[in-house]
């Protein structure tokens, strides 16, 4: 055997197992490799053409890149290159629609002139189509959302109240007065006389109608996290904090409304904090360092004596006299004894539609709901109408089916509280006002309430003009 003849072959053989894995290397790529000699021809190209150009690696080879180009397969990239002797990256469309991003290279000799220009074609084709479909994702995701919104103010529409007492009018038209503006509104009144719709009244009313609307329940938030809840915190502010931090609920309603229910359980030692809230629209929240800036309109209600708890040092004067800026006060639903029967009205037809019943009130029925005294308000009213629209299995609403309402109220009213001692005839009053009133929403009229107290019709008459609302009055009188 000839040792030299088999030392001679080993190289080339190394030699054609490098160029064999070259090949492969090549030909397998997904990016398209063009090869260009420094005239301008192609000396090599890839298999990747076929699905960039349609072509053959043999219908390429050999060819002018002039050629190629002339025939618009794609855009002249490489002789760009050739020109500039420097890296050249251009995105193009080919012949059959391919989106290809080429980058080509050329490839100096030691004397500074083009060797070779290696081009490298990825076809992004497939990333074009997503963020075309990332494009309409986002289009749909506004179009969903600009339903939301529509939704929204659709729930807000529903939610206004009756108006037809002369003094529901008057507090409309102011709410529509102050709704454009961004003054700090206090609204007043019991409970369940429909401050919080009123509320979400002004903000639909208002310019920041389309952003959103926060209702924090001061009193639902225990003391010790009300501050958290309301500013956020800082990444880590506390032990067993969320290690990326929390947006209060303030910064939730940016551009928006929020709405303090409750304002009067707010704890005294935030009072400060959210004074300058009002007064910079800038805070801290828990832990953190730089002031944020917050763009929100400010409405709070109570159904509490804020200036009483102002006297006894429970709630501050600067915070009050800050929210009172233009304040609305919700009548109990007693002093609108107008608004109860369309009140009736709007809430049968809800509930009818909600459970699909078809209830209506007796005349006599109806004239017994004007007469209660509504301790709970228009909530109180709502409820009663759902309870009846489930437990009455007849179509029509009878009095017996209110009878509980009074028996309630005898239940809950059995007595007149006193204090241990005041003068006799304050004492007195205080009966006489609770028995006047009692019997003139039972019986409905001067005169039965004259048989009942064993009075004259005359003093009888002038004791519920003195004890009964002028509303309440004229509602009731001669109802009996």
């Amino acid at each position: 055997m000839d040792h030299s003849v088999s030392q001679k072959s080993f190289p080339t053989q190394k030699l054609q197992l490098a160029q064999d894995l070259l090949y492969k290397i090549l030909e397998n790529s997904y990016d398209e490799i063009f090869v260009i000699d420094g005239a301008g021809r192609i000396v090599y190209v890839n298999n990747a053409c076929v699905e960039n150009y349609g072509l053959q690696p043999s219908e390429i080879i050999g060819r002018s890149i002039w050629w190629f180009y002339e025939r618009g397969y794609c855009l002249p990239t490489t002789p760009v290159a050739l020109r500039k002797k420097e890296r050249v990256t251009l995105e193009t469309i080919t012949s059959i629609g391919k989106r290809l991003v080429v980058t080509s290279t050329p490839v100096l000799d030691s004397h500074g002139n083009i060797e070779l220009v290696v081009a490298n074609s990825r076809d992004i084709t497939q990333i074009d189509q997503i963020k075309q479909d990332y494009e309409q994702t986002k289009l749909l995701l506004q179009k969903y959302r600009k339903e939301v919104t529509e939704l929204r103010k659709k729930e807000l529409l529903a939610t206004d109240f009756v108006a037809h007492s002369k003094q529901m009018r008057n507090i409309v038209e102011l709410a529509q007065r102050v709704a454009p503006t961004d003054s700090t509104i206090l609204i007043t009144g019991e409970s369940g006389t429909g401050k919080g719709v009123m509320a979400k009244y002004i903000h639909k009313m208002s310019k920041r109608k389309g952003n959103a609307f926060i209702h924090i329940n001061c009193a639902a938030i225990p003391d010790q996290l009300f501050e958290s809840e309301l500013f956020g915190y800082a990444p880590g502010a506390f032990t067993g904090a969320d290690k990326h931090g929390k947006v209060g609920l303030l910064e939730l309603a940016q551009n928006g409304t929020v709405f303090l229910d409750e304002i009067g359980e707010i704890p005294l030692r935030l009072q400060a904090k959210l004074l300058e809230v009002m007064q910079e629209l800038r805070f801290i929240d828990v832990g953190g360092r730089n002031k944020k800036e917050v763009n929100v309109r400010i409405i709070a209600a109570t159904n509490r004596d804020l200036r009483g708890l102002v006297k006894q040092g429970f709630f501050r004067g600067d915070l009050y006299y800050r929210l009172n800026v233009i304040e609305v006060e919700m009548p109990p639903l007693r002093e609108r004894v107008e608004d109860i029967l369309p009140l009736v009205v709007f809430y049968l037809k809800k509930i009818n539609h909600i459970y699909e019943t078809k209830h209506s009130f007796s005349q006599a029925s109806l004239e017994l709901l004007l007469r209660y005294h509504w301790p709970g308000n228009v909530r109180e009213l709502e409820h009663v109408i759902e309870r009846l629209a489930i437990t009455v299995p007849e179509t029509t609403i009878e009095v017996e089916h209110l009878a509980y309402l009074f028996r309630q109220v005898e239940n809950e009213d059995c007595s007149v509280s006193l204090p241990a001692l005041i003068p006799l005839d304050a004492a007195v009053e205080r009966v006489e006002k609770y028995l006047v009133i009692k019997a003139f929403r039972q019986l409905g009229s001067s005169y039965k309430v004259a048989e009942a107290l064993k009075i004259s019709q005359t003093k009888a008459s002038r004791l519920i003009r003195k004890y009964c609302s002028v509303q309440e009055f004229e509602a009731l009188r001669d109802r009996g």
